[in-house]
């Protein structure tokens, strides 16, 4: 099958880069004296700028920021490891499958600059692995809206840093540490300058982020009370990964009109090591003879590519403002697995896989700004994303290849109306259609959508905000595939293979949020309380059930469920009570999650619902010593799965520990010494499943490794 590729699509290439200078020459704005018009009503757009409570405060919805600032004292190397530290988004899988409120499946939504990716391409995974000095500033934003719909209950905006005019600047940072035994190593470096109307900046980014591997699993099968297995296993290695990427952004400027280019290049190879050993009793049901039962040692070798160009223009005509961006994406991944085994009689058995995926995204906006008289700021947004994708997959010898791909379009329509002085309501309207195609499983699915927000100060410093909209969730493409992912142990119901389900239909919401906001004086801080709603139809989950003589682990539509629960978040800088410098922040969820599941037919907790989920932290300057230092701590409670009669998992509770020292040595150098994970939490999970008369257990432990890393950053 012919490969497709940029290069093999030249006119439409062509077509797409013509579509985006027409856009950016087409498109116009609000002129600045708007603003001055019509003080009362400002347009508040995903890359504003400003102090971030004052920020938090203008905003018609629920919007917290966190700038450049506050992204430092995190001391992260990647935009993924930024991820797993917000506020109110518990730590996923790589840093970019994060969840929110007790969800556990999408339910965080991930912008780049406003742009939503196809669900599956690659530009989504590579996002996590680019360094975290390219963000300028972090949006998390919840509540309805026609702008970012329903689909997810939080998300997030990644506003990455752009040529500043006028500007002339150089930066680097060099750091060296390590995860646990494993070596990480960081260099980036960045020039920026501009001449006039046009400004540019040129950053290169090489990173080396390795990290141990130690996880154990003890497996027990029981027939009634009696124990017929018991083995452990226990694998040892190390994953390292290149996060290499040179990025380019230029910018034109005339008066308020602007024009911006960004392509990057990004290279991400990866080398993963791991050895296994496995033991096992002789006489299970007593836990004695423990003999040797098998090794095996894997090796994978891959990588990720991808080459993008974004462009987006502005162009400011009387009081209108229009906005296009069209960004395409060439994406392809590599994965190379071998595999030595050998079994409980020591025979030799091996095997070679080889992955190789290939992608084309073109991802296209147009947006327009238009103030109605002094009341109403009328905006109005088109989207479209087309994803295409060839997989071709050798397993032991056995080769397959496997189409896919994704469209989606989106309009959307809203209407900020003041009506009197501090209070505000937003309404709009959002249509969604979005077509799927997964090596011949195809599915399309529509809606409108609308929304309403109001918000409105009763008593100064004191703000009301509540909100009422629709969403829809569609599947990913992997979601609907029947290609299989087999288990790479026995097959049981704990460890079973993995499929997609070609008949899953999308998720529809309806999302409600009431929220009280007490501000500080001189924005010193904030403290917010948020009570959320969400009620799912179709709502999906991911079930084991034995097909033949196989046990498959496939997405399913359980029924209707509802989430809700409480946020408390708060901010405070201490200047006025006696601690110069110093900032105090938290935010807790306290989620709940009942699902009506029509197989069963009862009402039950959804899986993998935590108890909670907190954040904390303490920023402080030391002026005599020149330093800084921060200290931040993220708690997740034990989550639970309890399905009567089936299944039954516990993840324990996990407190994680970061902190860093910044010395500023000279004006232009600082060095940073920061330490991740500094107790080395583990993950711990139980699980087990029970089906005509057997039970089979996994217990698992991922053992959890410090990071600590030395950096020098240098600016001029």
């Amino acid at each position: 099958m012919k490969k497709k590729n940029f290069t093999s699509q030249p006119k439409r290439a062509a077509l797409s880069l013509r579509a985006a200078c027409l856009i950016a020459m087409a498109m116009s704005t609000q002129q600045a004296q708007a603003a001055d018009e019509q003080p009362a009503l400002k347009e508040v757009t995903v890359t504003a700028t400003g102090v971030d409570v004052a920020e938090r405060r203008e905003a018609t919805t629920q919007k917290v920021v966190l700038d450049r600032k506050e992204i430092e004292k995190m001391s992260a190397m990647t935009v993924g490891d930024v991820l797993t530290k917000l506020p109110g988004v518990e730590v996923g899988s790589g840093g970019m499958g994060q969840q929110a409120r007790g969800m556990s499946r999408d339910s965080v939504q991930v912008l780049v600059d406003g742009e939503r990716s196809a669900s599956g391409g690659t530009f989504v995974g590579v996002i996590g692995r680019l360094p975290s000095g390219d963000l300028e500033r972090v949006e998390i934003l919840r509540g309805a809206s026609a702008e970012y719909g329903g689909a997810a209950s939080v998300t997030v905006n990644l506003v990455m840093k752009k040529a500043v005019r006028n500007s002339s600047a150089g930066e680097v940072r060099v750091g060296l540490g390590v995860r646990g035994s494993e070596v990480n190593t960081q260099l980036t470096v960045s020039k920026s300058g501009g001449d006039g109307n046009f400004s540019w900046q040129l950053p290169l980014s090489l990173l080396w982020s390795a990290s141990p591997i130690s996880r154990d699993i003890d497996r027990q099968d029981f027939t009634g009370a009696t124990r017929g297995l018991w083995q452990q296993e226990a694998d040892r290695g190390r994953n390292r990964l290149g996060h290499h990427s040179f990025s380019p952004r230029f910018s034109w400027k005339d008066g308020a009109d602007s024009f911006y280019i960004a392509p990057m290049y990004f290279w991400g190879p990866v080398d993963t090591q791991t050895t296994t050993s496995m033991t096992k009793y002789s006489v299970p049901a007593t836990g004695t003879g423990l003999l040797f039962n098998g090794d095996r040692t894997s090796q994978t070798n891959g990588y990720t590519k991808l080459l993008r160009v974004r462009m987006e223009g502005e162009k400011h005509l009387d009081d209108v403002k229009l906005v296009g961006r069209v960004s395409l994406n060439s994406g392809r991944k590599n994965s190379d697995t071998s595999r030595v085994a050998h079994d409980a009689s020591n025979v030799l058995t091996t095997s070679n896989d080889n992955t190789v995926g290939n992608e084309n995204e073109v991802n296209m906006a147009w947006r327009m700004d238009k103030p109605m008289g002094v009341e109403h700021l009328l905006a109005v947004g088109l989207e479209h994303v087309n994803l295409k994708r060839t997989d071709e997959q050798t397993y032991s010898g056995v080769a397959n290849t496997y189409q896919a791909s994704e469209r989606q379009y989106t309009a959307w329509v809203q209407d900020d109306w003041m009506l009197r002085e501090k209070m505000t309501l937003t309404y709009g309207l959002r249509g969604e259609n979005v077509a799927l195609d997964s090596n011949g499983v195809a599915q399309q699915r529509g809606q409108l959508m609308p929304s309403v927000a109001f918000k409105w100060e009763p008593v100064e410093k004191w703000l009301v905000r509540t909100s009422l909209g629709a969403g829809l969730k569609m599947p990913k493409l992997e979601e609907i595939s029947n290609a299989g992912s087999l288990s790479l142990s026995t097959n049981t119901p704990v460890e079973a293979d993995r499929r997609g389900n070609p008949n899953l239909l999308p998720e529809r919401s309806i999302n409600y949020e009431a929220v009280l906001e007490r501000y500080l004086d001189k924005e010193a801080g904030v403290f917010g309380a948020n009570l959320y709603i969400r009620s799912t139809q179709d709502f999906t989950e991911r079930r084991v059930q034995l097909e033949g003589a196989r046990w498959i682990d496939r997405p399913q539509n359980e029924g209707r469920a509802t989430h809700w629960g409480v946020e408390l978040d708060g901010k405070m800088r201490m200047d006025d009570y006696g601690w110069k410098g110093a900032t105090l922040k938290s935010h807790l969820t306290l989620p709940n999650a009942k699902v009506q599941d029509t197989r069963l037919g009862i009402s039950r907790t959804a899986r993998e619902t935590p108890k909670y989920s907190l954040s904390a932290g303490l920023d402080a300057g030391v002026p005599s010593l020149k330093s800084s230092y921060g200290v931040s701590m993220q708690m997740s409670g034990e989550s639970k799965t309890d399905i009567p009669g089936e299944q039954h998992g516990v993840t324990q509770a996990r407190t994680t520990v970061d902190a860093f020292w910044l010395y500023q040595m000279t004006p232009m150098f600082k060095v940073r010494l920061s330490g991740q994970n500094l107790f080395a939490a583990d993950i711990v999970r139980d699980m087990a499943y029970t089906s005509v008369g057997k039970t089979w257990q996994l217990h698992s432990v991922d053992n959890g490794y410090r990071s600590v890393m030395a950096t020098v950053e240098g600016r001029w």
